[in-house]
């Protein structure tokens, strides 16, 4: 990796995670490659870009995740093959 891209990733930018009463309350543990956070909900905090992305891919992830836990995917599959 070319050094100009490696301080992109290392650039820091802030974030704040969603918090509400029920489910998400607590602390979201984020590891990459051994470097380690825990990042406080409801809290605006300075992470590294890497972070911010590997957190970008988990919400991506838990979208795809409930939408195929969901009955969407079988309306989708209809509607690819014509039925």
């Amino acid at each position: 990796m070319s050094e100009a891209k490696r301080t992109d990733l290392d650039e820091l930018v802030p974030i704040k995670l969603f918090k509400d009463n029920e489910r998400y309350t607590d602390d979201v543990f984020v590891s990459v490659n051994g470097n380690a956070f825990q990042i406080q909900r409801g809290v605006e905090v300075m992470v590294p870009m890497y972070i911010k992305l590997e957190l970008d891919r988990a919400e991506q992830q838990r979208k795809a995740a409930e939408y195929y836990c969901s009955e969407g995917w079988k309306e989708s599959l209809i509607v690819q093959q014509g039925k």
